[in-house]
């Protein structure tokens, strides 16, 4: 056998292994491998390590712009209300009141988009894995990193409330200030 630094050797067959494309045609010892080629064997680990980085890469861009939307979504949905709050506001409705109600509705709108944004793609994925298990001959298991799928949850909550209510709140108290102040109880 040549090995990389031009190196030649015999080998002695030890033992006769079962056909594996993953493998490859035969297997070395390790430091006879790094002897002759100490960069050899490295590559697995920097290239593990590259396509991570550009995974989180990736996902914190599809995060960010997510939440851009998210956060636009819901300040156009919080200003589009305001001839609710014009209609709620001489109806008695305070500040006190309407924020914790344009709060609870953003929750809700988020709780029912988390919950497609992760069942939608499960079918795909379930397909994907099934197909990679046939071409492979092995058992690929599907994996969701449930602190990732979290971690955007509640980052996409933090964002559509803050968006909400800083909008509700300029709209409330604009609309407030062009009255004369919160409504009082007449009696």
């Amino acid at each position: 056998m040549r090995f990389a630094d031009g190196a030649t050797a015999k080998l002695r067959i030890a033992q006769v292994l079962p056909d594996d494309p993953a493998r490859g045609d035969f297997v070395l010892l390790r430091r006879l491998v790094r002897a002759h080629d100490p960069a050899a064997l490295d590559d697995y680990a920097i290239d593990s390590k590259l396509t991570d980085g550009l995974a989180t890469m990736l996902i914190v861009i599809a995060v960010g712009y997510s939440g851009i939307a998210v956060a636009n979504s819901m300040a156009m949905t919080a200003h589009g209300r305001r001839r609710n709050f014009a209609v709620l506001r001489p109806a008695g409705g305070t500040v006190r009141q309407l924020l914790p109600f344009s709060v609870a509705e953003t929750s809700l709108v988020v709780a029912v988009e988390v919950a497609l944004g992760v069942l939608v793609p499960l079918g795909p994925l379930a397909a994907m894995v099934s197909g990679l298990s046939r071409a492979t001959s092995t058992d690929v298991g599907l994996h969701l990193d449930l602190s990732t799928i979290a971690a955007v949850a509640l980052g996409s909550l933090v964002l559509a409330i803050a968006s909400t209510v800083t909008v509700t709140w300029r709209t409330v108290r604009s609309k407030a200030a062009q009255d004369g102040g919160e409504p009082r109880a007449r009696s």
